[in-house]
């Protein structure tokens, strides 16, 4: 136990003689330095400890998972709310990230195997085009006056059109004394049955396939030629007679006479098809 200091100093006064006890007491109320000083004896040192956390508990709150878990987000984000993942998108800007499918949820975009799959079919699609479209030029660049004829087919089942519905309309009927038009016709004389209403459509058919509806002529430049056709309204095509390519012209029709004026310079004689259109 120490001794109080103005007991100490009494017994050091001038002229005092200190005892041994004396100078003992005196160095027992002093902490040597070779002497640890222990913690009931450093005034506040027990409040002070207090606020720090033990080493054990140290360490058990560095492996706790739900340390913190109020405020800091955990390695799993298992503790991350809806509000709070959209919250981190919008900071790192991947709002709109892509997704692709996964065991848990379906994504927003297609994987690469699919991808590669849809890229496939379209090239397949394409070479088939392709091909097609190379079929149709060499048709086109062919020096082939069936292309002709077929549009001299065309431009008749167009013109007889009516025609044809009209017959496809009695087809079905077998009486001898009724006829059904479903339209107007100018030209018929007001058949009263079928086999009359059959011989008017005849001479109707037979008039059409007599009457020249084209014509082909072969020119090595510009030129004046007769209009075969004896009417204004025609389509003229000009096409190189070695390569079948179109030929830009200008064309002007009259009854009599058909005027071609060439463009540009010729490298082969030109066929000039004309047709016959109706008014």
């Amino acid at each position: 136990m120490s001794t109080p200091l103005h007991t100490i100093f009494s017994w050091f006064e001038t002229g005092d003689f200190p005892t041994e006890t004396q100078f003992k007491d005196t160095f027992l109320s002093f902490y040597h330095k070779d002497d640890l000083i222990p913690m009931e004896g450093i005034e506040g040192f027990e409040e002070i400890f207090q606020l720090f956390a033990s080493a054990e508990a140290f360490q058990k709150h560095l492996t706790d998972p739900a340390a913190h878990s109020e405020y800091l987000a955990q390695l799993n984000a298992g503790n991350l709310t809806p509000a709070h993942v959209d919250n981190w998108k919008n900071k790192l800007g991947i709002k709109n990230v892509a997704t692709v499918d996964s065991s848990e949820q379906s994504g927003n975009v297609y994987t690469k195997i699919q991808v590669d799959g849809f890229v496939d079919e379209l090239k397949d699609a394409d070479k088939n085009l392709a091909s097609d479209i190379e079929n149709i030029k060499r048709i086109l660049l062919s020096n082939d006056l069936s292309l002709d004829e077929l549009q001299e087919i065309i431009d008749f089942i167009k013109e007889s059109r009516d025609d044809i519905e009209a017959l496809k309309a009695v087809s079905g009927q077998t009486s001898e004394d009724k006829v059904k038009l479903l339209l107007d016709y100018d030209w018929l004389s007001s058949p009263k049955n079928q086999q009359e209403f059959n011989r008017q459509i005849y001479d109707k058919v037979l008039l059409l396939s007599q009457t020249a509806t084209s014509a082909v002529v072969q020119i090595t430049g510009s030129a004046v030629i007769p209009n075969t056709l004896e009417t204004e309204n025609v389509i003229i095509q000009a096409r190189d007679s070695v390569t079948g390519k179109k030929i830009n012209i200008d064309d002007y029709a009259t009854n009599q006479t058909i005027e071609i004026k060439m463009l540009g310079d010729l490298a082969n004689p030109i066929n000039i098809l004309i047709l016959k259109v109706k008014p």
